[in-house]
Formats: structure tokens, C-alpha cells, sequence
């Protein structure tokens, strides 16, 4: 998902580069639909919301990288993409009503991302994640207030605690009130 790392002022997304991002979460959405059993066709999407999300992740990366001088990793953009999921929930499974599968489908994704950066760091501990780790998340997305800096916070401790010998980046530092 991690796309520009430059500290240049916002500026639109470009059509390939909207459209990368949108091929990048579809992949995702398949293998989650395919993971848990969920026919990805029944799985509708409000673009405008998604397009939304995808604008308000960029508009992060660039504060970040001009108000803070903080390049955004693969973590810290999955853990937006997660936060504005479950915020606007973009995703509708139409056999489905009851299920939220914004929120699930966060859950998975931050997970999946997560393995994923902790994998190509240190190949040599592999960590899986199973639906006992998504479920474990269910519950706080859905009701817990998580901030986008929480959400990301988040991300680093869970990838500390998984790999102890991955080097993290700084802490975040955030201006006072």
C-alpha cells in the first residue's frame, strides 16, 4: 500500500495512482472474502466513500512528512486505511446486513499487514495470524474510541511485541494542546 515517501505539499491523487490504491484494497478485500468464506461478488462498495478514504490517508501522509518530518510505513498507512474503514464503512455484504465487515475487514487487514511487514523484516520469524487475532480486535473496533495516532500506535507495539528484535522507528511526537 505504501506508495510516495517525498515530503511535497498535497496535491491530488493522479487516476493511477487512486487506481493503484484501489487495486491494492481490492486484493486484500478478495482474500479476506476468500479467507472467511464470503463470496467477494456480494460485496458491494460505495466508491465516493472509499475514494474518500484514500484521499484522507494521503492528506496524512503529507502532514506527517511536512508538520512532523515522519515518513509514513506500510504499518502506519494500513492502520489509517483501517481507522477510515471503520469510521465511514466504505463495504456492504449484500447476503449479509448483520455482519459489519468494514469492521472485520479492518481487523484482518491490520493483522495481514502487520505479518506482513514483520515477514519481510525478519523472515526468519514467522508469525500467522488466525481468525482468534481478528476476533480479538472485533470487539474494540467496535466500540472503543482509537484514534488515528492511537491506531497507529497500535501497529508498533503490536509489531515490538511480535518481533522483540525489529527495529522501530521513533515514537511519534504530537504537539500539545
Amino acid at each position: 500500500m505504501s506508495r510516495k515517501i517525498d515530503y511535497t505539499p498535497y496535491a491530488h491523487l493522479t487516476t493511477e495512482e487512486i487506481s493503484g490504491e484501489l487495486l491494492n484494497i481490492e486484493k486484500y478485500l478478495q482474500k479476506y472474502a476468500a479467507d472467511v468464506g464470503i463470496n467477494f461478488i456480494n460485496i458491494t462498495c460505495r466508491e465516493n466513500v472509499l475514494l474518500d478514504i484514500i484521499e484522507r490517508v494521503e492528506k496524512r501522509r503529507v502532514y506527517l512528512g511536512i508538520f512532523h518530518k515522519i515518513k509514513m510505513s506500510e504499518k502506519y498507512e494500513a492502520a489509517l486505511y483501517c481507522f477510515w474503514i471503520i469510521k465511514l464503512s466504505p463495504f456492504f455484504d449484500i447476503n449479509n446486513r448483520e455482519n459489519n465487515i468494514n469492521i472485520r475487514f479492518a481487523a484482518y487487514l491490520f493483522l495481514e499487514i502487520i505479518g506482513k511487514v514483520g515477514r519481510k523484516e525478519y523472515p526468519m520469524q514467522q508469525i500467522k495470524f488466525g481468525k482468534e487475532h481478528v476476533e480479538g480486535l472485533i470487539y474494540p473496533f467496535s466500540y472503543w474510541d482509537i484514534s488515528k495516532e492511537a491506531m497507529m500506535m497500535l501497529a508498533d507495539l503490536l509489531l515490538r511485541q511480535l518481533y522483540p528484535t525489529v527495529k522501530v522507528a521513533q515514537p511519534m511526537r504530537f504537539p500539545s494542546p
